[in-house]
């Protein structure tokens, strides 16, 4: 298992990496954009820009074109494998609580409900012998318990995604003039 955390901790730095390089070459691609949109705002639509300084301009350029989902993905990915391990202890704790209070009942005891009731038991059509139904039994029923799992980190992922997703959407930059347009309307009122 730690093998498997390395492995993954070590991908998630590369990826890291790639993607602050990748960052670099788009922003210097960005400041090149928005000083050929500053000059030709200047150019052809001065009073446009009234009130709003070069480097504003500048970062509200950055704001709305600096493609922001590489990142998001990059932080969704390693937020999965990060809670992995606090998810397994959350699942596990849950887990022993509801033995505790009696709400799951013991595998043995499923075992035994499922020999009571027909006195052989059958799985995949196939009848189990005496000298090894329990022993079958018992694994098929500890299997079943790995949905529980399966399903618990599902979830847990299934609201990391909705995290991450909320917080794209919600952060998301309008088109240049509309930045412009709100940074002029909010120098205004500050004034």
């Amino acid at each position: 298992m730690g093998l498997f955390y390395l492995i993954i901790i070590a991908a998630l730095i590369v990826m890291g990496v790639v993607y602050w390089r990748w960052q670099e070459k788009i922003k210097a691609e960005v400041a090149e954009g928005s000083a050929i949109e500053w000059a030709h705002f200047q150019k052809n639509e001065p009073e446009f820009l009234e009130g709003v300084s070069e480097k504003r301009f500048r970062e509200l350029y950055a704001r709305v074109h600096t493609p922001r989902f590489p990142g998001y993905a990059l932080a969704t990915v390693a937020t999965f494998f990060v809670s992995l391990p606090v998810t397994f202890a959350a699942l596990s704790a849950l887990l022993i609580g509801l033995q505790a209070f009696g709400a799951i009942p013991e595998p043995v005891e499923v075992v035994e409900q499922m020999s009571l009731e027909g006195g052989e038991i059958k799985i995949l059509g196939k009848t189990i012998d005496e000298k090894s139904r329990y022993e079958m039994a018992l694994y098929y029923v500890g299997d079943i318990a790995g949905f529980y799992y399966f399903f618990g980190v599902l979830a847990v992922w299934l609201l990391i995604v909705a995290f991450y997703m909320r917080r794209y959407h919600a952060r998301r930059p309008g088109y240049l003039r509309d930045e412009i347009i709100r940074s002029r309307d909010a120098s205004q009122e500050s004034v």
